[in-house]
């Protein structure tokens, strides 16, 4: 009996990238024990919500133990707690298991620290973008990473950092949450507007939310011929004591507006699914909106970055990039009407995804088994 362990220690945003694997993998092979480490109740119930989709799934659900400081203490608020404390936690379980299948950077410097050295190492991307961010060095130390398509496979070879060996295409299980669990979608105004999405990164020296919240909360507000849908990156919550970000923006509340720091459906794909037009900044989750339908999208230049000819900046090319708050209705209204946009995004996306008649979580379930010999 094969162990592979799933620890779900990290924001929710990850959880939705690989759960769906989980669930499979214990349905392929009877000699596979795979268990799936949650940090808290908000992590345990999503899982436990997409378990309720695999009746024959034997995956095994554990809630780990809170540490006493985010149990009673968490003067910061945070969402989830410390990783490293949740993999002292979870130690037992990892250092027994015989795989271990993460969508964190940081998984074999914590395994290392805590002296566990035993298990197989599979890396499952969490953001499949351009920056340099999905391009790390770091990833050297995992045994095999799995992949969305041909783009990533090409850099990761051309940057030497893996070889191709220890790469396999599965495509994005993410998807597979829309296509089995949530196929219908939702609908979220009570009106047929468009619906204007905004989801800005979190890392302070990248993000337009300091500098585009209010801006673009007013904006829409005042025209209420769109919907809005304000959803920031889950970690601006997560970090809002360390960074200082502001989170109350309830006096911008309205018919037409949703404010969103962290719900199910800021982090499983009910919004990209369910908006008309994309406005973000860094965020990989442009690919993931435009990966099915092609469709609108603006990028807010919040930190005077010279992004032309840059290959980390490849993603801007899909529409309008806005470089101040005064040109900012004019990109808007050019994102809507300018079909170029659309073209460049269909001629490139094929790159990122590679979408079959299988579905990926099932397709990253075999890719595992194979590693493993099974």
């Amino acid at each position: 009996m094969k162990r592979i362990v799933f620890p779900f220690i990290y924001g929710l945003h990850h959880l939705y990238h690989s759960a769906m694997i989980a669930m499979e993998l214990s349905l392929l092979d009877p000699n596979v024990e795979v268990i799936c480490l949650s940090c808290n109740k908000e992590h345990t119930d999503a899982l436990n919500k997409i378990k309720a989709f695999y009746p024959q799934s034997k995956a095994t659900i554990i809630q780990l133990k809170q540490p006493f400081r985010y149990k009673f203490l968490n003067f910061k608020k945070k969402s989830y707690p410390s990783v490293n404390a949740m993999v002292k936690i979870a130690k037992n379980y990892l250092k027994e298991a015989d795989c271990i299948v993460t969508t964190s950077h940081g998984t074999p410097k914590m395994l290392k620290k805590n002296n566990i050295t035993k298990p197989m190492l599979i890396y499952q991307y969490h953001g499949c973008g351009d920056r340099e961010y999905g391009f790390d060095p770091g990833f050297k130390q995992f045994d095999f990473m799995l992949l969305p398509g041909k783009y990533h496979q090409k850099r990761l070879i051309e940057e030497n950092i893996i070889a191709k060996e220890k790469t396999i295409i599965v495509g994005w299980p993410k998807f597979d949450y829309s296509l089995k669990i949530n196929p219908e979608g939702n609908k979220l105004f009570d009106n047929d507007n468009p619906v204007i999405l905004y989801t800005p990164h979190w890392e302070p020296k990248l993000t337009s939310f300091n500098k585009y919240s209010e801006f673009l909360l007013n904006y829409f507000k005042n025209n209420k011929n769109y919907n809005f849908i304000f959803a920031p990156h889950i970690l601006i919550k997560h970090w809002k004591t360390h960074y200082g970000y502001r989170t109350d923006f309830s006096d911008y509340l309205s018919d037409n507006i949703i404010i969103d720091f962290g719900s199910d459906f800021s982090t499983d794909g009910t919004y990209l699914n369910n908006s008309d037009l994309y406005i973000g900044d860094v965020s990989s989750m442009v690919y993931e909106f435009i990966a099915f339908k092609q469709r609108p999208c603006l990028f807010l230049n919040a930190h005077n970055v010279a992004w032309k000819e840059n290959v980390d900046y490849r993603f801007w090319d899909y529409g309008p990039v806005v470089e101040s708050e005064e040109e900012f209705e004019l990109k808007f209204t050019e994102s809507l009407s300018d079909e170029k946009f659309i073209d460049i995004q269909k001629s490139r996306i094929k790159e990122y995804f590679d979408i079959s008649d299988t579905i990926s979580s099932k397709r990253a379930s075999k890719a595992i088994l194979s590693v493993l010999n099974l």
